[in-house]
Protein backbone atom coordinates (compact mmCIF):
# COMPACT_ATOMS: atom_id res chain seq x y z
CA UNK A 1 0.00 0.00 0.00
CA UNK A 2 1.31 3.49 -0.77
CA UNK A 3 2.44 5.49 2.23
CA UNK A 4 -0.03 8.06 3.42
CA UNK A 5 1.22 11.54 4.14
CA UNK A 6 0.71 12.69 7.69
CA UNK A 7 -1.49 15.78 7.83
CA UNK A 8 -2.19 17.92 10.87
CA UNK A 9 -5.80 18.75 11.64
CA UNK A 10 -6.61 22.44 11.13
CA UNK A 11 -6.25 24.71 14.16
CA UNK A 12 -9.44 25.37 16.11
CA UNK A 13 -11.12 28.73 15.65
CA UNK A 14 -10.47 29.60 19.28
CA UNK A 15 -6.72 29.49 18.54
CA UNK A 16 -7.09 32.65 16.45
CA UNK A 17 -9.06 34.32 19.22
CA UNK A 18 -6.35 33.32 21.70
CA UNK A 19 -3.60 34.80 19.51
CA UNK A 20 -5.59 38.03 19.11
CA UNK A 21 -6.20 38.29 22.87
CA UNK A 22 -2.50 37.69 23.60
CA UNK A 23 -1.51 40.40 21.10
CA UNK A 24 -4.10 42.80 22.54
CA UNK A 25 -2.86 42.11 26.07
CA UNK A 26 0.68 42.96 24.97
CA UNK A 27 -0.45 46.24 23.40
CA UNK A 28 -2.71 47.16 26.31
CA UNK A 29 0.14 46.51 28.73
CA UNK A 30 2.16 49.22 27.02
CA UNK A 31 -0.74 51.70 26.94
CA UNK A 32 -1.45 51.15 30.62
CA UNK A 33 2.26 51.30 31.43
CA UNK A 34 2.70 54.82 30.05
CA UNK A 35 -0.60 56.23 31.35
CA UNK A 36 -0.30 58.90 34.06
CA UNK A 37 -2.96 61.05 35.76
CA UNK A 38 -1.19 64.19 34.59
CA UNK A 39 -0.62 63.33 30.94
CA UNK A 40 -2.85 60.32 30.21
CA UNK A 41 -1.44 58.39 27.24
CA UNK A 42 -0.18 61.46 25.37
CA UNK A 43 3.31 59.98 25.31
CA UNK A 44 2.08 58.29 22.13
CA UNK A 45 1.70 61.70 20.47
CA UNK A 46 5.48 62.25 20.46
CA UNK A 47 5.14 65.97 21.19
CA UNK A 48 8.44 67.84 20.83
CA UNK A 49 9.34 71.06 22.61
CA UNK A 50 9.77 73.02 19.38
CA UNK A 51 6.29 72.28 18.00
CA UNK A 52 4.70 72.73 21.41
CA UNK A 53 6.13 76.25 21.63
CA UNK A 54 4.84 77.20 18.18
CA UNK A 55 1.47 75.47 18.68
CA UNK A 56 -1.96 77.04 19.04
CA UNK A 57 -2.89 78.56 22.39
CA UNK A 58 -5.23 75.71 23.34
CA UNK A 59 -2.63 73.09 22.36
CA UNK A 60 0.07 74.75 24.48
CA UNK A 61 -2.31 75.03 27.44
CA UNK A 62 -3.43 71.38 27.34
CA UNK A 63 -1.42 69.08 29.69
CA UNK A 64 0.54 66.50 27.71
CA UNK A 65 3.77 64.57 27.75
CA UNK A 66 6.62 66.42 26.02
CA UNK A 67 9.59 64.33 24.95
CA UNK A 68 12.62 65.58 26.92
CA UNK A 69 15.23 63.91 24.73
CA UNK A 70 17.20 66.63 22.88
CA UNK A 71 17.31 64.77 19.56
CA UNK A 72 13.49 64.46 19.64
CA UNK A 73 12.75 68.09 20.35
CA UNK A 74 10.84 68.39 17.07
CA UNK A 75 8.60 65.45 17.94
CA UNK A 76 6.75 63.51 15.24
CA UNK A 77 3.70 63.73 13.00
CA UNK A 78 1.10 62.49 15.49
CA UNK A 79 1.39 65.69 17.52
CA UNK A 80 0.21 67.71 14.50
CA UNK A 81 -2.91 65.63 13.89
CA UNK A 82 -3.73 65.73 17.60
CA UNK A 83 -3.44 69.51 17.48
CA UNK A 84 -5.79 69.60 14.50
CA UNK A 85 -8.28 67.56 16.56
CA UNK A 86 -8.62 70.54 18.89
CA UNK A 87 -9.90 72.58 15.92
CA UNK A 88 -11.07 70.05 13.29
CA UNK A 89 -12.55 72.75 11.05
CA UNK A 90 -9.14 74.47 10.95
CA UNK A 91 -10.50 77.89 11.89
CA UNK A 92 -7.59 79.00 14.11
CA UNK A 93 -5.32 81.22 11.96
CA UNK A 94 -2.35 80.20 14.11
CA UNK A 95 -2.43 76.78 12.43
CA UNK A 96 -0.50 78.48 9.61
CA UNK A 97 2.43 78.56 12.04
CA UNK A 98 1.67 75.57 14.24
CA UNK A 99 1.72 72.97 11.45
CA UNK A 100 4.86 72.22 9.48
CA UNK A 101 2.94 71.93 6.17
CA UNK A 102 -0.66 73.06 6.77
CA UNK A 103 -2.21 72.12 3.38
CA UNK A 104 -0.56 68.69 3.44
CA UNK A 105 -1.33 67.82 7.08
CA UNK A 106 -4.88 69.13 6.94
CA UNK A 107 -5.85 66.77 4.13
CA UNK A 108 -5.69 63.98 6.75
CA UNK A 109 -8.61 65.08 8.88
CA UNK A 110 -10.84 62.08 9.66
CA UNK A 111 -8.94 60.90 12.75
CA UNK A 112 -8.97 64.46 14.11
CA UNK A 113 -12.76 64.56 13.69
CA UNK A 114 -13.14 61.20 15.43
CA UNK A 115 -10.92 62.31 18.33
CA UNK A 116 -12.91 65.53 18.75
CA UNK A 117 -16.16 63.54 18.94
CA UNK A 118 -14.75 60.91 21.32
CA UNK A 119 -13.26 63.64 23.52
CA UNK A 120 -16.54 65.59 23.56
CA UNK A 121 -14.62 68.70 22.52
CA UNK A 122 -12.68 68.85 25.82
CA UNK A 123 -9.00 69.46 24.95
CA UNK A 124 -7.39 66.97 27.38
CA UNK A 125 -9.89 64.27 26.46
CA UNK A 126 -9.54 65.03 22.76
CA UNK A 127 -5.77 64.61 22.55
CA UNK A 128 -5.93 61.45 24.66
CA UNK A 129 -8.69 60.11 22.42
CA UNK A 130 -6.43 60.78 19.44
CA UNK A 131 -3.59 58.91 21.18
CA UNK A 132 -5.91 55.89 21.63
CA UNK A 133 -7.30 55.78 18.08
CA UNK A 134 -4.67 53.40 16.73
CA UNK A 135 -5.54 50.83 19.39
CA UNK A 136 -9.25 51.12 18.53
CA UNK A 137 -8.53 50.58 14.85
CA UNK A 138 -6.24 47.67 15.71
CA UNK A 139 -9.25 45.83 17.18
CA UNK A 140 -11.04 46.20 13.85
CA UNK A 141 -7.91 45.14 12.00
CA UNK A 142 -7.56 42.01 14.17
CA UNK A 143 -11.18 41.03 13.48
CA UNK A 144 -10.90 41.56 9.73
CA UNK A 145 -7.60 39.69 9.52
CA UNK A 146 -9.00 36.74 11.46
CA UNK A 147 -11.67 36.33 8.78
CA UNK A 148 -8.95 36.18 6.12
CA UNK A 149 -6.45 33.90 7.86
CA UNK A 150 -8.78 31.48 9.71
CA UNK A 151 -9.50 29.28 6.64
CA UNK A 152 -5.76 28.87 5.91
CA UNK A 153 -4.78 26.34 8.57
CA UNK A 154 -1.64 26.47 10.67
CA UNK A 155 0.12 28.66 8.13
CA UNK A 156 -2.77 31.07 8.50
CA UNK A 157 -2.39 31.05 12.28
CA UNK A 158 1.34 31.82 11.98
CA UNK A 159 0.69 34.58 9.45
CA UNK A 160 -2.07 36.01 11.65
CA UNK A 161 0.25 36.13 14.67
CA UNK A 162 2.97 37.83 12.60
CA UNK A 163 0.72 40.48 11.08
CA UNK A 164 -1.00 41.48 14.33
CA UNK A 165 2.22 42.82 15.83
CA UNK A 166 4.30 43.47 12.75
CA UNK A 167 6.59 46.48 12.80
CA UNK A 168 4.29 48.68 10.73
CA UNK A 169 1.50 48.20 13.27
CA UNK A 170 3.58 49.10 16.32
CA UNK A 171 5.28 51.95 14.46
CA UNK A 172 1.92 53.53 13.70
CA UNK A 173 0.84 53.04 17.31
CA UNK A 174 3.96 54.33 19.04
CA UNK A 175 3.59 57.77 17.43
CA UNK A 176 -0.21 57.92 16.90
CA UNK A 177 0.16 57.98 13.12
CA UNK A 178 -2.42 57.61 10.36
CA UNK A 179 -1.04 54.46 8.74
CA UNK A 180 -2.79 51.71 10.71
CA UNK A 181 -6.25 53.38 10.65
CA UNK A 182 -5.92 54.05 6.91
CA UNK A 183 -4.73 50.50 6.28
CA UNK A 184 -7.61 49.03 8.29
CA UNK A 185 -10.21 51.05 6.38
CA UNK A 186 -8.74 50.04 3.01
CA UNK A 187 -8.83 46.40 4.09
CA UNK A 188 -12.47 46.77 5.16
CA UNK A 189 -13.28 48.44 1.84
CA UNK A 190 -11.76 45.63 -0.24
CA UNK A 191 -13.36 42.90 1.87
CA UNK A 192 -16.75 44.63 1.55
CA UNK A 193 -16.47 45.49 -2.15
CA UNK A 194 -18.98 47.25 -4.35
CA UNK A 195 -20.32 50.74 -3.67
CA UNK A 196 -20.26 50.13 0.09
CA UNK A 197 -16.57 49.37 -0.17
CA UNK A 198 -16.08 52.59 -2.14
CA UNK A 199 -17.77 54.50 0.68
CA UNK A 200 -15.37 52.98 3.21
CA UNK A 201 -12.45 53.82 0.91
CA UNK A 202 -13.67 57.43 0.89
CA UNK A 203 -13.23 57.43 4.67
CA UNK A 204 -9.74 55.97 4.28
CA UNK A 205 -8.86 58.77 1.86
CA UNK A 206 -9.83 61.31 4.52
CA UNK A 207 -7.27 59.64 6.80
CA UNK A 208 -4.55 59.58 4.11
CA UNK A 209 -5.10 60.64 0.51
CA UNK A 210 -2.66 57.91 -0.58
CA UNK A 211 -5.31 55.40 0.58
CA UNK A 212 -6.85 55.84 -2.86
CA UNK A 213 -4.32 53.33 -4.20
CA UNK A 214 -6.66 50.77 -2.64
CA UNK A 215 -9.15 51.59 -5.39
CA UNK A 216 -7.30 49.13 -7.60
CA UNK A 217 -9.04 46.42 -5.58
CA UNK A 218 -12.51 47.89 -6.19
CA UNK A 219 -12.18 48.50 -9.93
CA UNK A 220 -14.09 46.16 -12.23
CA UNK A 221 -12.10 44.53 -15.05
CA UNK A 222 -13.98 41.50 -16.46
CA UNK A 223 -16.33 41.98 -19.43
CA UNK A 224 -18.88 43.14 -20.29
CA UNK A 225 -16.65 46.19 -20.44
CA UNK A 226 -19.41 48.78 -20.55
CA UNK A 227 -20.95 47.53 -17.31
CA UNK A 228 -17.52 47.20 -15.68
CA UNK A 229 -16.66 50.77 -16.67
CA UNK A 230 -19.95 52.08 -15.27
CA UNK A 231 -19.43 50.35 -11.92
CA UNK A 232 -15.82 51.48 -11.72
CA UNK A 233 -16.77 55.08 -12.50
CA UNK A 234 -19.48 55.16 -9.84
CA UNK A 235 -17.20 53.63 -7.22
CA UNK A 236 -14.43 56.02 -8.16
CA UNK A 237 -16.67 59.04 -7.71
CA UNK A 238 -17.87 57.75 -4.34
CA UNK A 239 -14.27 57.27 -3.19
CA UNK A 240 -12.83 60.52 -4.56
CA UNK A 241 -15.49 63.20 -4.24
CA UNK A 242 -15.51 63.53 -0.41
CA UNK A 243 -11.75 63.95 -0.13
CA UNK A 244 -11.72 66.26 -3.18
CA UNK A 245 -14.28 68.54 -1.53
CA UNK A 246 -12.32 68.54 1.70
CA UNK A 247 -9.06 69.34 -0.11
CA UNK A 248 -10.76 72.32 -1.78
CA UNK A 249 -11.82 73.53 1.67
CA UNK A 250 -8.26 73.06 2.99
CA UNK A 251 -6.75 74.99 0.08
CA UNK A 252 -9.22 77.79 0.75
CA UNK A 253 -8.38 77.85 4.45
CA UNK A 254 -4.65 77.96 3.72
CA UNK A 255 -4.77 79.95 0.52
CA UNK A 256 -1.42 81.39 -0.38
CA UNK A 257 0.44 78.34 0.95
CA UNK A 258 2.04 75.88 -1.45
CA UNK A 259 0.16 72.57 -1.33
CA UNK A 260 2.02 69.25 -1.22
CA UNK A 261 0.55 65.82 -1.77
CA UNK A 262 3.43 63.41 -1.16
CA UNK A 263 5.27 65.26 1.61
CA UNK A 264 8.53 64.85 -0.33
CA UNK A 265 8.43 61.10 0.26
CA UNK A 266 8.76 59.87 -3.33
CA UNK A 267 11.82 59.45 -5.53
CA UNK A 268 13.07 57.32 -8.43
CA UNK A 269 12.44 53.57 -7.98
CA UNK A 270 14.71 51.85 -5.42
CA UNK A 271 16.85 54.95 -4.94
CA UNK A 272 15.87 55.41 -1.30
CA UNK A 273 16.44 51.74 -0.50
CA UNK A 274 19.85 51.72 -2.17
CA UNK A 275 20.91 54.83 -0.24
CA UNK A 276 19.86 53.14 2.98
CA UNK A 277 21.76 49.99 2.05
CA UNK A 278 24.85 52.10 1.38
CA UNK A 279 24.44 53.78 4.74
CA UNK A 280 24.10 50.41 6.44
CA UNK A 281 27.32 49.19 4.83
CA UNK A 282 29.07 51.99 6.70
CA UNK A 283 27.37 51.09 9.97
CA UNK A 284 28.20 47.41 9.51
CA UNK A 285 31.92 48.12 9.62
CA UNK A 286 32.05 51.11 11.93
CA UNK A 287 28.83 50.96 13.94
CA UNK A 288 27.78 49.40 17.23
CA UNK A 289 26.47 46.08 15.80
CA UNK A 290 27.89 43.11 17.69
CA UNK A 291 27.98 40.56 14.89
CA UNK A 292 29.23 37.79 17.18
CA UNK A 293 25.89 38.03 19.04
CA UNK A 294 23.76 38.12 15.88
CA UNK A 295 20.81 36.14 17.30
CA UNK A 296 20.44 38.54 20.23
CA UNK A 297 21.05 41.60 18.08
CA UNK A 298 18.03 40.76 15.89
CA UNK A 299 15.67 42.12 18.50
CA UNK A 300 18.04 44.65 20.12
CA UNK A 301 19.98 46.49 17.43
CA UNK A 302 18.30 49.39 15.64
CA UNK A 303 21.11 49.45 13.08
CA UNK A 304 20.81 45.74 12.28
CA UNK A 305 17.06 46.19 11.99
CA UNK A 306 17.72 48.40 8.95
CA UNK A 307 19.18 45.38 7.14
CA UNK A 308 16.38 43.10 8.34
CA UNK A 309 13.82 45.62 7.07
CA UNK A 310 15.38 45.60 3.61
CA UNK A 311 15.49 41.77 3.63
CA UNK A 312 11.85 41.53 4.74
CA UNK A 313 10.36 44.00 2.26
CA UNK A 314 12.38 42.63 -0.66
CA UNK A 315 11.24 39.10 0.25
CA UNK A 316 7.63 40.24 0.42
CA UNK A 317 7.89 42.08 -2.90
CA UNK A 318 9.42 39.09 -4.69
CA UNK A 319 6.84 36.66 -3.32
CA UNK A 320 3.93 38.90 -4.33
CA UNK A 321 5.40 39.31 -7.82
CA UNK A 322 5.90 35.54 -8.22
CA UNK A 323 2.38 34.60 -7.13
CA UNK A 324 0.11 36.73 -9.27
CA UNK A 325 -3.64 36.63 -8.68
CA UNK A 326 -5.08 39.34 -10.89
CA UNK A 327 -8.67 38.62 -9.86
CA UNK A 328 -7.87 38.91 -6.16
CA UNK A 329 -8.55 42.50 -4.94
CA UNK A 330 -6.10 42.11 -2.06
CA UNK A 331 -3.33 40.92 -4.39
CA UNK A 332 -3.90 43.91 -6.69
CA UNK A 333 -3.67 46.21 -3.67
CA UNK A 334 -0.45 44.54 -2.56
CA UNK A 335 1.03 44.72 -6.06
CA UNK A 336 0.35 48.46 -6.35
CA UNK A 337 1.81 48.89 -2.84
CA UNK A 338 4.99 47.19 -4.06
CA UNK A 339 5.30 49.68 -6.91
CA UNK A 340 4.56 52.63 -4.59
CA UNK A 341 6.95 51.30 -1.98
CA UNK A 342 9.80 51.03 -4.47
CA UNK A 343 9.57 54.81 -5.03
CA UNK A 344 9.77 55.84 -1.35
CA UNK A 345 12.62 58.30 -0.93
CA UNK A 346 15.53 58.30 1.50
CA UNK A 347 13.66 60.92 3.53
CA UNK A 348 11.55 58.02 4.83
CA UNK A 349 14.30 55.40 4.67
CA UNK A 350 16.55 57.58 6.86
CA UNK A 351 14.56 56.49 9.92
CA UNK A 352 13.92 53.05 8.48
CA UNK A 353 11.37 51.98 11.11
CA UNK A 354 9.07 54.42 9.27
CA UNK A 355 9.29 52.19 6.21
CA UNK A 356 7.58 49.29 7.90
CA UNK A 357 4.26 51.14 8.16
CA UNK A 358 4.39 52.03 4.46
CA UNK A 359 4.85 48.30 3.83
CA UNK A 360 1.74 47.18 5.74
CA UNK A 361 -0.29 46.18 2.62
CA UNK A 362 2.67 44.16 1.33
CA UNK A 363 3.17 42.46 4.68
CA UNK A 364 -0.50 41.44 4.90
CA UNK A 365 -0.76 40.19 1.32
CA UNK A 366 2.57 38.36 1.58
CA UNK A 367 1.47 36.44 4.67
CA UNK A 368 -1.91 35.64 3.12
CA UNK A 369 -0.40 34.31 -0.11
CA UNK A 370 2.23 32.34 1.81
CA UNK A 371 -0.32 30.76 4.18
CA UNK A 372 -2.35 29.59 1.18
CA UNK A 373 0.75 27.79 -0.19
CA UNK A 374 2.17 25.55 2.59
CA UNK A 375 5.11 24.19 0.58
CA UNK A 376 8.42 22.82 1.90
CA UNK A 377 9.94 26.30 1.53
CA UNK A 378 7.16 27.89 3.62
CA UNK A 379 9.28 28.32 6.76
CA UNK A 380 12.16 30.00 4.90
CA UNK A 381 9.84 32.48 3.20
CA UNK A 382 8.01 33.12 6.48
CA UNK A 383 11.18 33.83 8.47
CA UNK A 384 12.69 36.07 5.78
CA UNK A 385 9.47 38.00 5.18
CA UNK A 386 8.86 38.60 8.90
CA UNK A 387 12.42 38.83 10.20
CA UNK A 388 11.95 42.45 11.29
CA UNK A 389 9.14 41.61 13.75
CA UNK A 390 11.16 40.75 16.93
CA UNK A 391 12.85 44.15 17.09
CA UNK A 392 9.50 45.95 16.80
CA UNK A 393 8.06 44.03 19.75
CA UNK A 394 10.98 44.93 22.00
CA UNK A 395 10.97 48.53 20.77
CA UNK A 396 7.27 49.02 21.50
CA UNK A 397 7.44 47.31 24.87
CA UNK A 398 10.37 49.55 25.82
CA UNK A 399 8.13 52.64 25.62
CA UNK A 400 6.80 51.81 29.09
CA UNK A 401 10.15 52.44 30.75
CA UNK A 402 11.86 54.77 28.30
CA UNK A 403 14.07 57.38 29.87
CA UNK A 404 16.25 59.90 28.11
CA UNK A 405 19.60 58.10 27.75
CA UNK A 406 22.54 59.79 29.46
CA UNK A 407 25.04 61.61 27.20
CA UNK A 408 27.59 59.33 25.60
CA UNK A 409 31.32 59.81 25.97
CA UNK A 410 32.11 61.81 22.85
CA UNK A 411 35.58 60.52 22.01
CA UNK A 412 36.92 57.01 22.50
CA UNK A 413 40.70 56.67 22.73
CA UNK A 414 42.04 53.21 21.93
CA UNK A 415 45.54 51.84 22.31
CA UNK A 416 48.11 50.96 24.99
CA UNK A 417 47.03 52.17 28.44
CA UNK A 418 50.23 54.14 29.04
CA UNK A 419 49.59 56.13 25.84
CA UNK A 420 45.83 56.67 26.00
CA UNK A 421 45.91 58.10 29.52
CA UNK A 422 48.18 60.91 28.30
CA UNK A 423 46.02 61.95 25.35
CA UNK A 424 42.74 63.90 25.49
CA UNK A 425 40.54 65.25 22.69
CA UNK A 426 37.54 67.58 22.66
CA UNK A 427 35.42 69.67 20.32
CA UNK A 428 36.39 73.30 19.82
CA UNK A 429 34.64 76.04 17.88
CA UNK A 430 32.23 75.54 14.99
CA UNK A 431 30.20 72.54 16.20
CA UNK A 432 26.58 72.05 17.20
CA UNK A 433 25.65 70.81 20.66
CA UNK A 434 26.10 67.11 21.29
CA UNK A 435 23.39 64.69 20.11
CA UNK A 436 23.32 61.10 21.32
CA UNK A 437 21.55 57.78 21.50
CA UNK A 438 22.47 54.76 23.65
CA UNK A 439 25.21 53.55 21.30
CA UNK A 440 25.86 56.66 19.18
CA UNK A 441 27.03 60.24 19.67
CA UNK A 442 27.45 62.95 17.06
CA UNK A 443 27.79 66.65 16.29
CA UNK A 444 27.33 68.68 13.15
CA UNK A 445 29.77 71.27 11.84
CA UNK A 446 27.83 74.50 11.56
CA UNK A 447 29.85 76.23 8.87
CA UNK A 448 32.95 76.18 6.71
CA UNK A 449 35.34 75.30 9.56
CA UNK A 450 35.26 73.38 12.84
CA UNK A 451 38.02 72.69 15.34
CA UNK A 452 39.21 69.69 17.35
CA UNK A 453 41.48 70.22 20.36
CA UNK A 454 43.99 67.44 21.12
CA UNK A 455 46.27 67.46 24.16
CA UNK A 456 49.33 65.27 24.62
CA UNK A 457 50.39 65.25 28.29
CA UNK A 458 53.41 63.03 27.64
CA UNK A 459 57.02 64.18 27.20
CA UNK A 460 57.28 62.77 23.66
CA UNK A 461 55.35 63.22 20.43
CA UNK A 462 52.65 60.62 19.71
CA UNK A 463 51.29 59.37 16.41
CA UNK A 464 47.54 58.79 16.28
CA UNK A 465 44.80 57.86 13.83
CA UNK A 466 41.37 59.57 13.78
CA UNK A 467 38.32 57.57 12.74
CA UNK A 468 34.68 58.65 12.52
CA UNK A 469 31.53 58.33 10.43
CA UNK A 470 30.50 61.41 8.48
CA UNK A 471 27.43 62.43 6.54
CA UNK A 472 26.70 65.33 4.20
CA UNK A 473 23.70 66.13 2.03
CA UNK A 474 25.74 67.28 -0.95
CA UNK A 475 29.20 66.47 -2.32
CA UNK A 476 31.89 68.45 -0.52
CA UNK A 477 35.62 68.71 -0.24
CA UNK A 478 36.85 68.17 3.32
CA UNK A 479 40.32 69.16 4.49
CA UNK A 480 42.16 68.92 7.81
CA UNK A 481 44.89 71.41 8.76
CA UNK A 482 47.19 71.91 11.69
CA UNK A 483 48.20 75.55 11.56
CA UNK A 484 49.08 76.22 7.94
CA UNK A 485 49.97 72.59 7.21
CA UNK A 486 47.51 70.49 5.21
CA UNK A 487 47.29 67.14 7.01
CA UNK A 488 44.60 65.38 4.98
CA UNK A 489 42.05 66.01 2.22
CA UNK A 490 39.22 64.08 0.55
CA UNK A 491 36.14 64.54 -1.62
CA UNK A 492 32.97 63.58 0.26
CA UNK A 493 30.04 62.23 -1.77
CA UNK A 494 26.51 62.89 -0.58
CA UNK A 495 25.57 60.34 2.04
CA UNK A 496 27.29 58.51 4.86
CA UNK A 497 30.81 57.07 4.92
CA UNK A 498 33.68 56.06 7.20
CA UNK A 499 36.62 58.47 7.49
CA UNK A 500 40.07 57.27 8.53
CA UNK A 501 42.84 59.87 8.93
CA UNK A 502 46.20 58.19 9.70
CA UNK A 503 49.55 59.66 10.62
CA UNK A 504 48.55 62.57 12.88
CA UNK A 505 51.57 63.65 14.94
CA UNK A 506 50.81 65.18 18.34
CA UNK A 507 53.74 66.99 19.95
CA UNK A 508 53.61 67.58 23.72
CA UNK A 509 50.99 70.16 24.63
CA UNK A 510 47.87 71.22 22.72
CA UNK A 511 47.29 70.71 18.99
CA UNK A 512 44.47 72.46 17.12
CA UNK A 513 43.12 70.55 14.14
CA UNK A 514 40.81 72.53 11.86
CA UNK A 515 38.38 70.88 9.44
CA UNK A 516 37.41 73.07 6.49
CA UNK A 517 34.81 72.35 3.83
CA UNK A 518 33.53 74.07 0.73
CA UNK A 519 29.96 74.82 -0.26
CA UNK A 520 27.25 76.54 1.77
CA UNK A 521 25.74 75.00 4.90
CA UNK A 522 22.44 73.18 4.42
CA UNK A 523 19.62 72.06 6.67
CA UNK A 524 19.49 68.30 7.32
CA UNK A 525 16.26 66.68 6.10
CA UNK A 526 15.85 64.19 8.95
CA UNK A 527 14.41 64.99 12.37
CA UNK A 528 16.55 62.52 14.31
CA UNK A 529 19.80 64.26 13.39
CA UNK A 530 18.31 67.74 13.21
CA UNK A 531 20.35 70.65 14.50
CA UNK A 532 18.97 74.21 14.57
CA UNK A 533 20.32 76.21 11.67
CA UNK A 534 22.23 75.11 8.57
CA UNK A 535 25.11 72.62 8.87
CA UNK A 536 27.82 71.18 6.63
CA UNK A 537 29.02 67.75 7.74
CA UNK A 538 28.49 65.34 10.61
CA UNK A 539 31.04 63.70 12.93
CA UNK A 540 29.63 60.51 14.47
CA UNK A 541 31.27 58.15 16.97
CA UNK A 542 34.78 59.63 16.69
CA UNK A 543 37.70 57.46 17.83
CA UNK A 544 41.36 58.25 18.32
CA UNK A 545 43.56 55.19 17.84
CA UNK A 546 47.07 55.18 19.32
CA UNK A 547 49.11 52.40 17.69
CA UNK A 548 51.37 50.29 19.95
CA UNK A 549 55.05 51.15 19.91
Amino acid sequence: MPATRFKLPPPPRWAFALVALAAFAFLLRVYVGICTPEHGITKFLRVGQEFNERGTAVFRATPKYIDPYPAHRWGFDGQLYAEMALDPLLRDPHLHVALDDPPYRSQRILLSWIAWVLGLGKPFWVINAYAAINLLFWIGFAWLSARLFAPLGWGGLAGYAAILLTCGVVESMQASLTDLPSFTLILAALMTGGTAGAGILALAALVRTTSLIGFIGLAEFPPPWKEAFRKTLIRGLIAVVPVALWVIYVLWRFRGREAGFDGGNLALPFRGMMEKLGEFSVTATHGPIRWHRFVFEIYKSYDLHALLTIVAVVTQSIFIALHREWRNPLWRWGAVAVLYFSCISFLSWESHFTITRHALPMTLVFNLLLAARPTKAWLIWFLLGNCFVPFGLRYFDGMREFRTPPPQREFKIEGPAESTTRIAVSYGEGWSDQQWWPATTWRWARGASATLLLRNAGPLAAGVELRFVTRTRRPRKLELRSGEKLMWSTALPAGRQVIVIPGLDLPPGETRLVFTTDGPPERPDDTEDFTPGPVTFKMENPRLVVPPH
